[in-house]
């Protein structure tokens, strides 16, 4: 059955024509300044995320598949092809996972390897690359909320970043290659064929999640550039009723009137967060609070005898790994984000690169800290903490929406705040490539070509940082046999 014969567009038809006719033009201001903010915070933390052992093991495969291509990997003097490119820049993206989320789940490092790649290719300019990104963040955002949102999908054992990823890859990249509003409901449609990613990873470590975006940028660019070449992908991709994502991701329930509300309207760069602390951003909202206690009372390890928290059971499956034995392992751990952020007032990169629980202090407030379960809490609802201090008295916080954390729509990180976080994460390249990324960025929508933004991405770390392994917080430590 071919799309013409149902009287009403499909949602992929819908924002296919909305995207594939949108220019730069049509953004508001405030949408750019933003979009700018999450491709640096984006490309900084791939920069970071290089020497990780989980980056360097996957182009170490991907350059034993090809024989070079046209396409920068990120922080060294590599080439690859397109897909390759996304996916071994992703991965590095999300390595530490220190990458902003919203969209499909980390948008960034799903969405700008794809489209920059795609750029790289085809020679667009700054301001394309601008409207490819916020098409991919919206497009993904507006399809995850068709199946009930994070929450609802999280629940269900799917990790967003895998599944709904590849929707941001792919419509980044239809938009950087100018595809027809039917081309690009193709390159949508042949993207969901592709979806995928599971939570399984969370039982041992496994090194899955940090290649979910890298994944879902090869499948989208894929998309895109196969859509372009004449294949087509089914344009009722979610609402087919044997086959759809409605029945298959979604228990046979979509929302398809969440997926284009304020179309053209709201722009879904502003509901992504920017991530302040180094950890799964379940656990942003209760280092909030933690941290805001610590400044009010100026609160020690030394003073608390307990710390019970409360949470849901997605909550408890996602954030309560333990023993703490690699990077992963302590940025799952709410245990552990709490124990730094009481020892150390810090919860930075530094904090989890490598884990502190060797370190007897940080045992010692570990073991203080204990996670229970209440089913009736959700995900959003954010943990209940309970502090029993020495002193007798008994404090109570409620975290909140770990959504609505420190770097949110409703908390933003301020641009020099953004600015910061890229310089203390690019130090390992020196002062000088952290200044010529940054002013890349900046100067993205006036850019005629990306030259000097790929030219700032072919920095690699100073011969100090690359020797001295022990002195840096930016280089992999631990791993699991797997």
């Amino acid at each position: 059955m071919s799309p013409e014969s149902h009287s009403e567009p499909s949602i992929t038809e819908v924002l296919s024509e909305y995207w594939a006719g949108t220019t730069y033009d049509d953004l508001p201001r405030d949408v750019v300044s933003a979009m700018k903010d999450h491709i640096l915070d984006t490309l900084a933390v791939a920069m970071a995320g290089i020497p990780s052992e989980e980056s360097r093991r996957v182009r170490n495969a991907l350059s034993g598949m090809s024989n070079g291509g046209p396409c920068l990997v990120w922080g060294t003097r590599e080439r690859l092809n397109p897909a390759h490119a996304a996916l071994a820049n992703g991965t590095s993206a999300h390595a530490r996972d220190f990458d902003d989320g919203g969209g499909p789940g980390h948008a960034g490092s799903a969405t700008l390897p794809a489209a920059i790649a795609a750029a790289e290719l085809v020679g667009a300019c700054g301001q394309d690359l601008i409207v490819a990104a916020c098409a991919g963040y919206d497009v993904s955002y507006r399809l995850l909320q068709g199946i009930g949102g994070f929450a609802a999908h999280t629940d269900r054992g799917w990790h967003s970043t895998g599944t709904f990823g590849t929707f941001a890859a792919a419509a980044a990249s239809a938009k950087i290659l100018h595809l027809d509003a039917a081309t690009f409901a193709n390159a949508l449609g042949v993207a969901g064929s592709f979806t995928g990613g599971v939570w399984a990873f969370i039982e041992d470590g496994a090194w899955t999640k940090r290649v979910h975006p890298g994944k879902a940028g090869e499948s989208g660019i894929d998309a895109a550039f196969l859509a372009r070449a004449g294949i087509t992908g089914p344009h009722r991709l979610f609402e087919a009723p044997w086959g759809g994502i409605f029945a298959t991701y979604g228990d046979g329930r979509g929302f398809p009137e969440r997926v284009t509300a304020g179309l053209g309207e709201t722009f879904n760069v502003s509901t992504s967060y920017l991530k302040p602390y180094a950890c799964c951003r379940g656990s942003h909202s209760a280092v909030d609070a933690v941290l805001k206690l610590i400044a009010e009372r100026d609160l020690q390890p030394s003073d608390v005898l307990s710390i019970t928290v409360t949470a849901g059971e997605t909550a408890i499956n996602m954030l309560n790994v333990d023993p703490i034995e690699t990077v992963f392992d302590a940025q799952f751990s709410l245990p552990y984000a709490i124990s730094v952020a009481l020892e150390n007032r810090s919860v930075g990169l530094e904090q989890f690169d490598p884990p502190r629980i060797s370190e007897p202090r940080i045992q010692e407030t570990f073991a203080k800290i204990s996670m229970v379960l209440d089913s009736s809490i959700q995900l959003e609802d954010g943990p209940r903490l309970d502090f029993d201090l020495k002193s007798g008295e008994k404090i109570t916080l409620l975290a909140g929406n770990p959504t609505d954390a420190k770097g949110s729509e409703k908390n933003p990180m301020t641009h020099a705040e953004v600015v910061a976080k890229a310089q203390a994460l690019l130090r390992p390249y020196g002062n000088a490539a952290a200044a010529q990324l940054i002013e890349a960025v900046e100067n993205l929508d006036s850019a005629s070509t990306l030259d000097k933004l790929i030219s700032a991405l072919s920095a690699t770390p100073l011969p100090i940082w690359s020797e001295t392994r022990h002195d840096t917080n930016y280089l992999d430590r631990a791993g699991r046999t797997h």
